[in-house]
């Protein structure tokens, strides 16, 4: 859709958001609010997206968002002088409007909208939505589908609160058009602000109204309060859930286990209760995921089996028919075909071959307090409980590590090694 255009709203100070962060930058199933606005808006314009945003925040946003304009709102006089702010870097005949802390809205409703936009010939429309409780929102004059204004909740007549359609505040607009009307936006007395809002009726009085769609509430809702923030949270995993379930995923107590919009799980693969699953992990088919268990970045390929209170760190890889037990934590490792950690081990830097046993209390000793080294262990090896891995080495194919022995030598297949201290008798007194 190259003659849309979109600018994100995302100026505000976020003074009722009670952390010492924007509440623009707070954490959404892995990725910041902002993120998630902003993936819509390139879906729809690619790279002629346009954030507008205050000076304290825009150093932030540029570390975690590229392909973009940025536009600094030194005051902040209201929605209507920020779209003002993105004028000189628009150059499509249309543009869309969203807010930076909005995220739930999705693609589905903004491509309703942009058919909606087309069919009222390119001028103006807009999304509204039905409100259980429509107090705080604006309430959406219409006739038919025309929008005739949108009044305030502050200044609703008592017959004007009873109504339960309410301005999202997303729309898109003909360029040329909205820029000849906006200026005619008085500068509202109390706050000293120009409100965007105030465009439906210049509009309707010019007789060219906006038209508009009607879409789910959920979608519209915004970020104002951490308060605001957990409903949205909730909001999200659930939809996640219900994907993966669609797909074929028990999830066993949804309410219990968290998912980052990245997450890829594939049919037959049970989650069980307590499982937080983080950016960049994709979990294939017919595995386990037990309860209280932590994945980040990792892959899972077929049918292995995790946890319970399993801990999987970034750039693993665990291959089919695999155990990882309880209490096992693995990081930036392979770990091949039918091979079993079982319990109570640190695996880290490590490539595992297939049919190797790890008993437990055994540790990979990759730090030297300088830089990370590699563990090698090959097919069929087996390594006995409490042993210590001193890497960099290799244990070759077949190999087995006597139990609570030190290595710090390659082993060579076939071999048996052991290292322990000679157990003294003293008899006491």
């Amino acid at each position: 859709m190259n003659n849309i255009s979109t600018v994100i709203l995302a100026a505000g100070k976020s003074t009722r958001y009670k952390r010492k962060t924007t509440k623009l930058l707070e954490d959404l199933a892995g990725l910041p609010l902002i993120s998630h606005v902003h993936k819509i808006g390139t879906k729809i314009s690619g790279k002629n997206v346009i954030i507008v945003c205050n000076r304290d925040n825009i150093k932030e946003f540029k570390k975690i968002i590229t392909g973009c304009k940025f536009v600094i709102q030194n005051k902040q006089k209201g929605t209507a002088d920020a779209i003002s702010c993105a004028k000189p870097y628009l150059n499509s005949a249309n543009f869309l409007i969203l807010f930076g802390d909005a995220p739930l809205i999705s693609i589905k409703s903004i491509n309703k909208l942009v058919l909606n936009f087309k069919k009222n010939n390119s001028i103006a429309s807009m999304i509204a939505f039905n409100a259980c409780n429509p107090i705080g929102y604006g309430r959406v004059k219409k006739q038919k589908d025309k929008v005739l204004k949108v009044v305030e909740e502050i200044n609703t007549t008592s017959e004007e609160k009873k109504i339960n359609l309410c301005n999202s505040g997303v729309m898109i607009v003909n360029s040329k058009n909205f820029f000849q009307n906006l200026d005619k936006i008085k500068t509202n007395k109390i706050k000293n602000e120009k409100y965007l809002p105030d465009i439906f009726e210049i509009y309707n009085k010019l007789k060219i109204p906006f038209s508009y769609i009607i879409c789910p509430e959920t979608e519209m809702l915004g970020v104002n309060t951490i308060e605001d923030f957990v409903k949205i949270d909730k909001i999200y995993q659930k939809y996640l859930v219900n994907n993966f379930i669609s797909k074929g995923v028990l999830i066993q107590n949804p309410d219990t286990c968290r998912f980052s919009f990245d997450t890829i799980i594939q049919s037959g693969t049970i989650i069980e209760s307590n499982v937080v699953i983080k950016k960049g992990v994709k979990i294939l088919k017919d595995n386990i995921i037990k309860s209280f268990s932590y994945l980040e970045g990792a892959i899972i390929r077929q049918n292995s089996s995790i946890g319970p209170f399993a801990r999987i760190r970034p750039n693993t890889i665990i291959s089919k028919n695999v155990k990882i037990g309880n209490y096992v934590e693995v990081k930036n490792s392979y770990i091949g075909d039918f091979s079993s950690v079982s319990h109570l081990s640190y695996i880290g830097d490590a490539k595992i071959g297939k049919k190797v046993n790890v008993g437990a209390g055994t540790i990979t000793c990759n730090y030297d307090g300088k830089q990370k080294n590699k563990t090698i262990i090959r097919d069929g090896s087996f390594i006995g409980s409490n042993s210590s891995l001193i890497a960099p080495i290799t244990i070759n194919k077949n190999a087995k590590i006597a139990a609570g022995s030190v290595i710090n030598k390659d082993i060579p297949s076939k071999y048996l090694a052991i290292e322990r201290s000679k157990l003294k008798l003293v008899k006491k007194n």
